[in-house]
């Protein structure tokens, strides 16, 4: 679980710029202006190696030359607004053609334009500009796909990212968990009560994600997990929280329902029919788990 985002108005030396120009001279230029404000300075002198260095570092904010050999900036351009783990990145063209190409650039995703010869005071202004909304930006997409109470993913991120596991290659599955008697710690406890074990149980079952998986609170008492282990181990996972969330909050009653479904790559299922049969077995395990307890 990630935790809060900082303040999307502050800019400071945590901030990633990639200056992608095949001019030596120019690329020392700008990292000599940008270190100056504080940011931290990557440099690509062609297409190939801005792209290289943007997929595995993610920079804030690329400033990008147009007229390149190999990978000209309007193709790097199209490249990263087009990869969905760099497409919110902000982009500046620094150009020295005409006007008549900014519609081109923008057309492609481009957000701004710096024109040649550089200006010191515009590049520093551009990059403070677009690093600023950049934030802002990103703070809104964070909250968009976030639960208030719990700080987990909510239902539309849930969607989207099932979605998208499901047209990868790798074996995955899919939990369901509910509280079993939330209504009666409710009623007797009080809601604010029934908030705090919720988050402690997103707390602990976030604690014990393994790199990859995806933890959701989809609704009321219901959570999802995209996981990568076998049934087993999610019971297993299923015991430990319950043992944990006893200890935690001695005075509830303590039960988690569980539902699980696999994904196999060479038996393909839509995500609606994993849900389908995750939210079946979990309310199979619900009505067990009732006629049992005490």
């Amino acid at each position: 679980m990630n935790g809060p985002m900082g303040n999307p108005l502050e800019i400071g030396p945590d901030q990633q710029v990639l200056v992608v120009d095949d001019d030596p001279a120019c690329l020392t230029i700008l990292r000599k202006f940008l270190e100056k404000d504080g940011y931290r300075v990557l440099c690509a002198a062609d297409g190939q190696e801005a792209l290289a260095q943007a997929r595995i570092l993610k920079p804030d904010l690329i400033l990008c030359d147009w007229m390149m050999p190999g990978l000209d900036g309007l193709q790097v351009c199209q490249a990263v607004k087009g990869d969905p783990a760099l497409r919110d990145t902000f982009f500046i063209f620094l150009t020295a053609l005409d006007k008549k190409h900014i519609d081109a650039g923008i057309s492609q995703g481009a957000d701004d334009f710096i024109t040649k010869p550089i200006d010191p005071m515009e590049v520093s202004a551009k990059v403070k500009a677009g690093l600023r909304l950049s934030r802002a930006q990103k703070a809104l997409l964070h909250q968009a796909h976030r639960d208030g109470l719990t700080g987990l993913y909510n239902r539309r991120h849930w969607d989207e990212e099932l979605a998208q596991a499901c047209l990868r290659t790798r074996p995955f599955g899919v939990a369901l968990m509910d509280v079993d008697r939330l209504k009666e710690i409710n009623d007797r406890f009080g809601h604010q009560e029934g908030d705090a074990f919720l988050q402690g149980l997103a707390r602990l079952w976030a604690e014990r994600l393994k790199d990859g998986e995806t933890l959701a609170r989809l609704g009321g008492d219901e959570f999802g997990c995209l996981l990568f282990r076998p049934l087993p181990q999610v019971r297993r996972l299923r015991q430990v929280l319950e043992t944990e969330l006893a200890r935690a909050f001695p005075h509830l009653p303590v039960g988690l329902s569980l539902g699980y479904a696999p994904f196999q790559p060479r038996r393909p299922a839509a995500p609606a029919a994993l849900m389908a049969l995750a939210d079946a077995r979990l309310y199979r395990d619900k009505r067990r788990r009732t006629l049992i307890r005490p």
